[in-house]
């Protein structure tokens, strides 16, 4: 099938408007939206309004549709990442700039993400969202290096940035109830029991996931649970997607799963974690407790070495550094720079997504046991959870981080996730902490 050619108008804006308020007004008026923020000096952000095309998960691969929902274009294959990467290089040729798009994620831009499983369409809460969704909206507002521009897909998307939003007339939640969907105690045994398989040879490392029900006693606004987040966690990716169903997904995550900008590509896999000290003197011992641990250290070695080799196939070199400590507001986490030199035709940001989810930090390894163990063991439908969220431009440039320390919210509560790396020599108990110090990023954001 054939698109229809389309233009992209861009322009620089004078002033640089807050961007969760921007997709806070837009959402409170009834719009889609979807943002990506993270506030570094270099960093791009992007909030996303409303839609002109979408690159959805359908039957046996992704579909092109446009703003009616009708289907203008196909792609089949297994791996859905792959065929919504196949199928936006032909949707992106149809689509004209008009203006200067030469910073990154200006003109023609899709935002969005993917489950966890993208083979899978996710069930339960998550029935507002498909197994993979990159959005081309009807207005993008782009902060990059300190500048701000517009990309209008539509005639009159302009009109979106004047939006006010509305005054909720409901009191926001002040006190939370949070409930185990499973019980700890059984969650426990259920790390126990993949241990064990793990030591019988069935995987070398598996991530078992928790979710618990925040339920609040007024509203949980997505707004001001996301500009919290972004307060809270400033040099984490901040992002906020509104769902089918009028459910919006948000979080924090600490972890780039992959940028590509020419023919550079960068990740940052993380895995090993300790809570932050109260002074500067017990965040070094924890974090040499941290670096010495014979546990976090196999777990990380292993999630690096696979990021290392999914990426040599697309690349003439590759390099990774030696790991390091990265701190965040409650937690620190070992983390091993790796940037590549990419073959020409570079692959494109999509491609090597695909290649590289789900890594290891996120599902384990081999890929196909630890599902199976995950299956067997985790009773809890992750959706989005541990998939990714971010944005691929014209150029085939992007950014794609994992979508962790977040929650699926509704009018006045939330389902939050965790997970941990579990191995041979996994402690159950410290394992359920682990996750009880990722469950406050979100706790303390909701109210």
């Amino acid at each position: 099938m054939r698109t229809t050619a389309r233009a992209v108008r861009v322009r620089e804006l004078e002033r640089n408007p807050d961007l969760v308020d921007v997709v806070n007004a837009a959402r409170d008026s009834g719009h889609e939206v979807l943002l990506i923020e993270r506030p570094m000096p270099d960093a791009v952000s992007i909030a996303a309004i409303g839609r002109a095309l979408d690159i959805v998960a359908s039957d046996q691969g992704v579909a092109l549709e446009d703003a009616d929902g009708r289907v203008i274009d196909r792609e089949p294959g297994e791996n859905r990442i792959l065929a919504a990467a196949r199928l936006w290089r032909r949707a992106r040729e149809s689509l004209r700039t008009e203006g200067d798009a030469a910073a990154p994620a200006t003109g023609p831009v899709a935002v969005g993400g993917f489950a966890y499983r993208p083979d899978r369409d996710p069930g339960g809460a998550w029935g507002g969202f498909p197994a993979l969704l990159l959005r081309v909206p009807a207005l993008a507002v782009t902060r990059v290096r300190g500048r701000t521009f517009v990309s209008s897909a539509t005639a009159d998307a302009e009109e979106l940035l004047d939006l006010t939003g509305t005054n909720r007339s409901a009191p926001p939640a002040r006190h939370l109830e949070v409930t185990a969907v499973r019980n700890p105690v059984a969650w426990a045994a259920a790390v126990d029991s993949a241990s064990a398989r793990l030591r019988s040879g069935e995987a070398s490392k598996v991530v078992l996931a928790r979710e618990v029900v925040a339920r609040g006693d007024g509203v949980v606004s997505a707004g001001a649970v996301t500009r919290s987040l972004r307060s809270a966690y400033p040099s984490c990716f901040t992002y906020l997607i509104t769902g089918a169903d009028g459910t919006a997904f948000a979080g924090a995550s600490p972890e780039l799963l992959v940028r590509r900008s020419g023919t550079h590509a960068y990740a940052q896999p993380m895995a090993g974690s300790v809570a932050r000290g109260a002074t500067e003197a017990e965040d070094e011992r924890l974090a040499e407790q941290l670096r010495e641990s014979r546990k976090d250290a196999a777990e990380h070695e292993l999630v690096s070495r696979f990021v290392v080799e999914a990426l040599r196939p697309f690349a003439s070199s590759v390099a990774a550094l030696a790991p390091e400590v990265v701190r965040f507001t409650n937690i620190q986490h070992l983390a091993t720079t790796v940037r590549a030199e990419l073959r020409e035709p570079a692959a494109d940001a999509l491609e090597l997504a695909a290649a590289l989810h789900p890594t290891p930090a996120v599902g384990g390894w081999p890929r196909e046991a630890a599902d199976r163990i995950i299956d067997d063991l985790e009773s809890m439908e992750r959706g989005w959870y541990a998939g990714a969220v971010g944005w691929t431009d014209a150029r085939g440039d992007g950014e794609f981080a994992l979508a962790l320390r977040c929650g699926l919210l509704w009018e006045d509560g939330a389902r939050l996730y965790a997970g941990v790396g579990v191995m041979p020599d996994s402690d159950p108990a410290r394992e359920l902490e682990e996750t009880d110090l990722k469950f406050r990023a979100l706790l303390s954001a909701l109210t």
